[in-house]
């Protein structure tokens, strides 16, 4: 449920393409800014993965990588009769 924001900048000559990825899919770029940053709003474990941001002009192409792992903090337990079960468990 916290807010990630990742940052990307890059200078070149011309200005580089700006992308960023998770896995294959593109999911944010800007031709020529000097910074990208990449707001992740209300993560949960389905945001976790590879994401890439990538400089490209035409002299080539410099990425770099992380890897964002998500996990949810320990629930404290529900009464419920006589049975404990974890809040959001079947």
């Amino acid at each position: 449920g916290s807010q990630v924001l990742l940052g990307c900048s890059a200078e070149g000559r011309p200005p580089p393409l700006l992308t960023w990825f998770r896995g294959p899919q593109v999911l944010r770029e800007e031709p020529g800014a000097e910074a990208l940053p990449l707001h992740l709003a209300q993560v949960s474990p389905q945001d976790s993965g590879t994401y890439t941001c990538v400089a490209e002009n035409r002299h080539g192409r410099h990425n770099r990588s992380l890897e964002l792992h998500v996990a949810y903090a320990p629930r404290p337990p529900v009464l419920n009769g006589t049975l404990w079960v974890l809040a959001g468990e079947q």
